[in-house]
């Protein structure tokens, strides 16, 4: 089976492919790298002599983080799956973060949302206990205690917060992102039904409520 999966979530792009039993990959950190998408993967398709329609499965990250990258990667896939009968597994970002680590602790995902607030998905026993959500700044240290914290964004919230958990660095693999569309293979899905997994408004939503005091509803803008 041809598997090829993309994460646009965090600082960057990672296109992972699978042929057979091999895993290639292409790696982008250049600002505003998710216009670079379909490129990275017309590259690894042609250097790997196959075309979209030797993919036998997809994998597309759908949040939480950059909202921007999440969008980008999601329509990329739309475009290049349009009026093909190809499937798409929906990505949970906080989920492969730590199927990329994956140990028995009690181990913390957080991610980057407004200045005030957190992603939090925190596991323990290979199990999700708690999210993903979105947390205050102000509550984030209580409901982390003693939990491990996991990744560069987790460095950045004990630097900024002085938080007392250990930090585990971990590098997000292409291996692990592969591993993840296989695992879920039942959960995919058209592209056409591909949804943002929003834990909180856009800012710009939010702004046009109070603007114009309504209530816009998530189907709307997702």
């Amino acid at each position: 089976m041809n598997i090829l999966g993309i994460d646009a979530s965090n600082n960057g792009v990672l296109i992972a492919l699978k042929k057979g039993n091999d895993i290639f990959h292409k790696e982008s950190k250049e600002k505003n790298s998710g216009s670079y998408i379909i490129s990275l993967i017309d590259n690894m398709l042609k250097e790997n002599n196959l075309t979209i329609k030797d993919i036998d499965l997809f994998g597309c990250t759908i949040g939480p983080g950059s909202f921007t990258g999440i969008r980008i990667s999601i329509a990329s896939i739309q475009g290049l799956l349009f009026n093909l009968n190809k499937k798409v597994v929906p990505i949970i970002t906080t989920e492969l973060l730590y199927n990329n680590y994956k140990k028995n602790d009690k181990i913390a995902v957080l991610k980057r949302a407004r200045v005030d607030a957190a992603y939090v998905h925190i596991f323990e026993n290979n199990k999700s206990i708690f999210g993903p959500n979105l947390i205050s700044i102000n509550n984030l240290e209580n409901i982390i205690q003693n939990a491990l914290l996991l990744g560069e964004e987790g460095l950045y919230f004990k630097e900024k917060l002085k938080l007392k958990n250990e930090l585990i660095q971990s590098n997000l693999l292409p291996n692990t992102l592969i591993d993840y569309i296989e695992n879920n293979s039942d959960n995919a899905v058209f592209p056409k039904d591909l949804k943002i997994l929003y834990l909180q408004k856009p800012l710009a939503v939010e702004n046009f409520e109070k603007k114009n005091s309504i209530k816009i509803d998530e189907s709307t803008y997702n």
